[in-house]
């Protein structure tokens, strides 16, 4: 018998290191363990570093609380992802007794805080840090995340707030090549506040030695060839100069928001931990004097890529979908602008207190519930909270796994609403899940360790209060003033309403299921996994007993709801029509809901006002929506406009074949047969869905939805024009589906796995419709690859293994869903 295959991995270093991150993918799990030359420590959780970028391949950096030989890694399999850090401990040059706060700060210079200034030069190896331009990938075919195509849009719209002064400095006065070449924003506009997600609290390492790591971290472990931010602030309030450049220096901050901005880091996690007093009041000093710089009126509202901020000071968050920089800070952040706004440095901020449980270095048995709440469940914030119709507020609950830890899909709160127009969405990377009756964990929480649960309420429409319980404590909601607009971005924490998906009127459980993302190939839940979503598991649908024939379900036109504005502006290239009347090319219409009506606006004109709105272009032309999903897409087929549930929605109504065309599930970077075998297998998910047997949105108008976190990638006619092999491979498989016992199946895939499918069960879903052909099954092509997604059905890395070999789309289908049969419709 063969030795067991040890269950992680253990990698020496002939340099004790200090900190460390690792090549990682959003939705992978990786934890890691270090020696301290005694014995192990618990096994701690990689974070992906989710705000760092589409195309991000790095985890955070992580601090280790000493210096250490030794390393061991789950989930990990390739000693190369490694990238340790080490750092100098040599005393900082400047004198800080000379620091005199409040007075205008001395910013501790690169050289005096030690930069190891050769990270920033190179022999010709380019940065992957953003450029000045920020372009969102250049030529490559791969679907672009809501981040890219919002950054696109961006450009589009806002284009002169992307220019720089047109001067780009390459080399040094030596002539040497710096990485990254430094341009420079013609007009500040923003100073934008982060936190750096390293916690303070605990590490014995002075300020100095952290930055040091950080800039490690960004200079070579994510190749930018120097630090991200424009200044750095530690505990103790010392203020140090970031990225090289000087005045107006265009760093790496914000994605699609750093020309034109300043980014300031304050060292700590401000999701566990509150900023010092001394890291305030530098803040808010850094803030006046920077504000004296730009000629920044902190009194004045300022417009930027579109968007209105009522201060120029603003969070990470205000531009992007990110809970940067942590609750402490996002929350008290009002306090932060006043004080600048009135010109007092050394006002004092006041952070939320949280009632955390005490952790003991030996856990009992069992844990007794604080506050009546569920076992090992804390809450931080207030029990009582105002909120105006349709608002937002976040809530942030710590989970403390118990002795023997807890599993990833451990249900740790039940959940009550009081109200069915009361919304509770679990926040997972760059989407919401809806949640009814529970939460789960969404990772597994080894012993005694903690993980942050984030969620999102929405307070109904209409004034009065409400209450919801979470885990045995009441929340009391009292909701009134003035209606919170819909078609602006309401929360401080993210999304607007508009992206809010309730896939199920009956209770259900947000599950989300981690698993690597592939950058190559996006590809849905029905499914595969998004490039900018982690994927979720639906509540399984029990088998359809209907021996209806699977052509009657799909001869109706298939009706997706689209992710669009709720203030949308259609546009016709060609003459078209609304509701039989004529609408002529180059009209632009913007729609909007007054109560349970659809207006239609041109211009000034208001040319109707009904329930329901349907335009469509003639010739065969496209419609072209102004926004879907962050940009500009254009459709075919019809645009039904109408309201529902108080908000007003796009549903595209379209043949099924018409629909595979521009279903972004499987670009031309793919192999053909490949790319047919996941068009049968899309069009079928999509055809199971539209059996009245199978609503996916039981109740509502349409059939799908264009959000791959929730149905499938659909972008319409652009995704036709790049990719025409896949056009061929739709036009191939025409109207074939997979059928079992004379009825359509609903055929799960996802991206790899490590050599072996999962059953429907080992997944989670409960009397999945016909489980007995989706058995674990081996699959060699995948052998030594991570589990990315679900596991259940056909993998992507199999699928594109067997067709470089020469293998069909139906021998692939074949060996993925034995017993099923093509049946054209």
């Amino acid at each position: 018998m063969s030795a067991a295959t040890p269950s992680f991995l253990e990698q020496s270093f002939d340099t004790p290191i200090d900190a460390v991150s690792t090549e990682m993918h959003e939705g992978e799990k990786i934890q890691l363990s270090f020696y301290d030359g005694e014995e192990w420590s618990k096994w701690q959780e990689l974070e992906f570093d989710i705000d760092r970028g589409p195309t991000n391949t790095e985890s955070e950096l992580i601090m280790l609380p000493d210096a250490t030989k030794r390393l061991r890694f789950r989930g990990l399999s390739n000693a190369s992802s490694i990238h340790p850090i080490t750092v100098s401990r040599e005393p900082v040059r400047t004198l800080f007794a000379a620091i005199n706060l409040p007075a205008a700060p001395l910013v501790i210079s690169r050289s005096s805080w030690g930069a190891d200034e050769s990270l920033l030069f190179s022999s010709g190896a380019p940065s992957t840090a953003e450029s000045s331009g920020e372009t969102s990938g250049g030529s490559s075919t791969t679907t672009p995340s809501s981040r890219v195509s919002d950054c696109d849009a961006a450009q589009l719209n806002y284009p002169q707030e992307f220019k720089t002064t047109g001067v780009t400095v390459r080399t040094d006065a030596q002539g040497r090549t710096y990485r990254w070449p430094q341009t420079f924003s013609k007009e500040v506009k923003l100073l934008v506040v982060h936190h750096t997600a390293l916690k303070v609290t605990g590490d014995p390492r002075p300020g100095p030695e952290r930055i040091r790591a950080l800039y490690k971290y960004h200079a070579d472990s994510r190749g930018w060839g120097d630090v991200g931010y424009n200044y750095l602030i530690d505990e103790e309030g010392k203020i140090y100069e970031g990225r090289e450049g000087g005045r107006a220096v265009v760093s790496g901050h914000a994605y699609c928001n750093n020309v034109g901005t300043i980014g300031i880091a304050l060292l700590g996690n401000f999701e566990l931990e509150a900023p010092t007093a001394k890291q305030t009041t530098a803040l808010q000093t850094l803030l006046l004097r920077l504000a004296d710089e730009y000629s920044l009126d902190l009194a004045r509202s300022t417009q930027f890529h579109g968007k209105t901020f009522t201060s120029p000071i603003v969070r990470h968050k205000d531009l992007l979908s990110t809970s940067c920089p942590g609750y402490y800070l996002a929350d008290a952040f009002g306090q932060v602008v006043q004080n600048a706004k009135s010109n007092n440095p050394t006002g004092v901020v006041k952070y939320a207190v949280i009632d955390r449980p005490i952790l003991s270095t030996v856990e009992p048995p069992t844990r007794v519930a604080t506050n009546g709440m569920a076992p090992g469940l804390s809450y931080i914030g207030r029990t009582t909270v105002s909120l105006n119709p349709g608002g937002q507020q976040r809530m942030s609950f710590i989970y403390t796994a118990p002795l023997g830890g807890a599993y990833e899909g451990k249900k740790v709160a039940e959940v009550r609403l009081g109200h069915t127009d009361l919304s509770l969405f679990l926040t997972q990377g760059s989407y919401r899940i809806p949640v009814r009756s529970g939460i789960l964990l969404p990772s597994d929480v080894p012993d005694g360790e903690s993980i942050s649960i984030q969620l999102i309420v929405q307070a109904p429409q209409n004034a009065g209060t409400y209450w919801m319980e979470i885990g045995g404590l009441k929340f009391i909601l009292v909701v009134s003033g003035r209606r919170t607009r819909t078609d602006i971005n309401l929360s401080r924490f993210g999304n607007d309403a508009s992206k809010f998906v309730n896939t199920d009127p009956k209770p259900t459980v947000a599950t989300p299921v981690l698993g690597r993302v592939r950058t190559s190939t996006r590809r849905s839940l029905g499914g595969g996994v998004s490039s900018s979503v982690r994927p979720t598991v639906r509540p399984p649908v029990s088998p359809s007993t209907s021996t209806v024939p699977p052509s009657s379900s799909t001869d109706r036109p298939l009706r997706i709801k689209l992710s669009a504005t709720s203030t949308p502006t259609l546009l016709f290239t060609q003459n078209g029509h609304m509701d039989g009347t004529v609408v002529l090319a180059n009209s632009r219409i913007t729609l909007r809901a007054v109560g349970s009506l659809v207006q239609a606006i041109r211009g000034s004109s208001l040319l109707a006002e009904q329930p329901i709105l349907r335009f469509s272009a003639d010739g065969g032309s496209t419609l072209t929506v102004d926004a879907v999903r962050g940009g500009i897409r254009s459709y075919r087929g019809t645009i039904e406009v109408r309201v529902v549930d108080g908000e007003l929605i796009l549903i595209n109504e379209l043949p099924l074949e018409t629909y595979m065309r521009g279903l972004a599930e499987e670009p031309d970077t793919e192999p053909y047969e490949k790319q047919r075998a996941f068009a049968i297998a899309a069009r079928t998910y999509a055809a199971w869905y539209m059996n009245p047997q199978n609503r996916k949105f039981p109740g509502k108008p349409f059939d799908g939805s264009d959000d791959p976190a929730i149905f499938q990638s659909y972008t319409g006619e652009g995704f036709e024009k790049s990719n025409p092999a896949w056009l061929r491979a739709v036009a191939s498989t025409s109207k074939q589906v997979l059928t079992y016992n004379g009825s359509i199946i609903k055929p799960p895939y996802f991206s790899s796995d490590d050599g072996r499918t999962k059953s429907p069960e080992e997944a989670g879903w409960k009397n999945f419709p016909f489980a007995d052909i989706f058995l674990s099954k081996t699959d060699p092509w995948c052998r030594g690859m991570q589990n990315r997604g679900h596991g259940v059905g056909m993998s992507g890395c199999g699928a594109k293994a067997q067709a470089l070999e020469g293998k069909t789309a139906e021998q692939i289908l074949k060996y993925y869903y034995p017993g099923t049969v093509f049946m054209g419709q």
